[in-house]
């Protein structure tokens, strides 16, 4: 056996009873420089990703889906009160509220919860077309 064949990675029982959602298995927390901390995420919601595939390439279109995939994909954002305490009317806002100008570190989250839903280069290469 060759190198390359003993690299070879199997589909596994658990990998497709995951991609069935029987499965649930829960993604790594996401460390936030901005907090200090591990920011619990999901990977229930993928319409969330498939609304952000579809939108139209204007930027500020862009900020408020990558919000909006966050809010849906993290508990800690749809906290009781926290549109309230931050002054937002839409709760898809309020990631984008609370980061205020760390976008890079709010674009990385975004491009982490794509990444559990698929790969993002896949992502880059429908955008494109």
């Amino acid at each position: 056996m060759t190198k390359k064949e003993q690299k070879k990675e199997f589909v596994t029982t658990e990998m497709l009873l995951a991609r069935k959602g029987l499965i649930n298995k829960k993604p790594d927390p996401f460390y936030s420089n901005v907090f200090k901390a591990y920011i619990e995420v999901e990977s229930s919601n993928p319409n969330s990703v498939v609304e952000l595939l579809a939108g139209g390439a204007n930027p500020e279109d862009e900020n408020y889906l990558y919000s909006k995939l966050i809010y849906e994909n993290c508990p800690m954002f749809r906290e009781k009160g926290l549109c309230d305490e931050f002054e937002v009317e839409d709760p898809y806002l309020l990631p984008m509220k609370i980061y205020g100008s760390k976008v890079i570190e709010m674009l990385k989250l975004g491009n982490y919860i794509l990444n559990l839903y698929g790969n993002n280069d896949d992502v880059e290469t429908v955008k494109k077309k």
